[in-house]
């Protein structure tokens, strides 16, 4: 009896463990872990004024070697030979470059900029592709790109990188419908704390920079493209949808002003009608004030002139010579005409002499007419012109009247 027993619990044993290795069998393998994570860094406004525009990177750990490498799309130097004339001509040269990912968040934290890392739901596929493409990228004889900052920056490069392995998912999305920006009214918008740089920009752009843009286009600002990365969605392993964004952090919270949502108008806009009513005060009221504001209406005019005149021959100069396209045919040459620089000297003297003569004269009324034309030019919409009329229209009529009066 204890000998069959004995057998018995000999047999179920066995048989239980049989079973146990059966079902074992039968269960599917867990799945690796996938050996590449993507993620899209996004980093807020800086203090300079090309920082104004926020900055992203591509973020890719690796889980075989233990690599975490953020790519970065905006590295430049100002120490390149002829770097301000490749500038202004449209041939910057900019580079792609990778740094440990952890080392790049702390540097821009370091300078107070707000940091959002987006994880991405890449397939294994698309993750190594990507991870392929960005290292080739990277390599001395590929990292370097003609960089142009509407159509060509880090964030477009990031963008372009994401649209490729999605199969051009995002570019078939985004590429419809229009949106309330320009590329103008996002420059003024984000430059809105460097007031002189922000007119600078407004001044410079030309009509093609007044154009609606795309969802597409318009994430050329790193901002942009983090907030429309949220509406994506791609297929999922059910069958499905999934978020394209699984999981979306700040990273670093900066403690400096937010962006401005909207557009403001020009920071320094309200210098317009004061710079125009101290023009108006030169105007002499007596024999006294003629003599006592003589000096001081002359040099107004060789400044005032002879700035605007230069700042009109730059505009000019980057039009007919540079790639710029968005500088081309720019209606502010109306209100900094080249001319200024012409009618600097002669209408200095006239002002100095208290006597008009011809060329003076025609000069100025060119120069005030072309600005009133500027006027009219902007109320029909074909540039917005807000800003620069705002800010040099007043100056150019008060500084006219005031030559007129004290030349007669």
């Amino acid at each position: 009896m204890r000998r069959a027993l004995a057998a018995a619990c000999l047999w179920a044993a066995a048989s239980a463990t049989a079973a146990s290795a059966t079902a074992a069998s039968a269960q599917p393998a867990a799945a690796a872990p996938p050996r590449y994570t993507v993620s899209v860094l996004t980093f807020g406004q800086g203090n300079v004024v090309y920082e104004r525009f926020g900055h992203n990177a591509l973020r890719i750990r690796d889980a075989l070697t233990g690599s975490d490498l953020a790519y970065n799309w905006g590295m430049f130097d100002f120490a390149q030979p002829n770097f301000l004339g490749r500038f202004l001509s449209g041939d910057t040269q900019y580079w792609v470059q990778a740094f440990p990912a952890p080392w790049l968040i702390d540097h821009y934290a370091g300078e107070d900029r707000e940091t959002v890392e987006q994880v991405l739901a890449l397939t294994p596929e698309q993750a190594a592709a990507l991870a392929r493409a960005v290292e080739r990228n990277a390599l001395d004889e590929f990292k370097y790109y003609r960089y142009e900052y509407f159509r060509d920056n880090c964030s477009t490069r990031v963008r372009d990188a994401l649209d490729t392995v999605l199969g051009g998912a995002l570019r078939t999305q985004f590429s419809v419908g229009r949106t309330p920006w320009t590329y103008r009214s996002e420059s003024v918008r984000l430059t809105a704390a460097d007031g002189l740089a922000q007119a600078g920009i407004d001044l410079a752009l030309g009509p093609r920079a007044d154009e609606a843009l795309t969802p597409w286009d318009a994430m050329f600002i790193p901002m942009r493209l983090r907030d429309y990365l949220r509406q994506v969605t791609v297929p999922s392993a059910s069958g499905g949808t999934t978020p394209l964004v699984v999981s979306d952090s700040v990273l670093y919270r900066a403690r400096r002003p937010a962006e401005l949502a909207e557009r403001r108008g020009l920071s320094i806009g309200a210098w317009g009608p004061i710079l125009g009513a101290w023009m108006v005060l030169l105007i002499p009221l007596s024999a006294a004030s003629r003599s006592r504001l003589r000096v001081p209406a002359a040099v107004m005019a060789a400044l005032w002139y002879g700035g605007t005149g230069l700042i009109g021959l730059v505009l000019l100069g980057m039009w007919l010579g540079s790639a710029h396209e968005f500088w081309y045919a720019n209606l502010n040459l109306l209100l900094v005409s080249p001319l200024g620089l012409v009618a600097a000297w002669p209408a200095t003297r006239a002002i100095l002499r208290g006597r008009a003569d011809r060329l003076s004269t025609v000069l100025v009324g060119v120069v005030a007419t072309l600005a009133l034309l500027g006027l009219a030019v902007g109320l029909l919409g074909v540039q917005v012109m807000g800003g620069p009329l705002l800010l040099l229209l007043p100056a150019h009529l008060g500084l006219a009247l005031a030559y007129w009066r004290r030349t007669r």
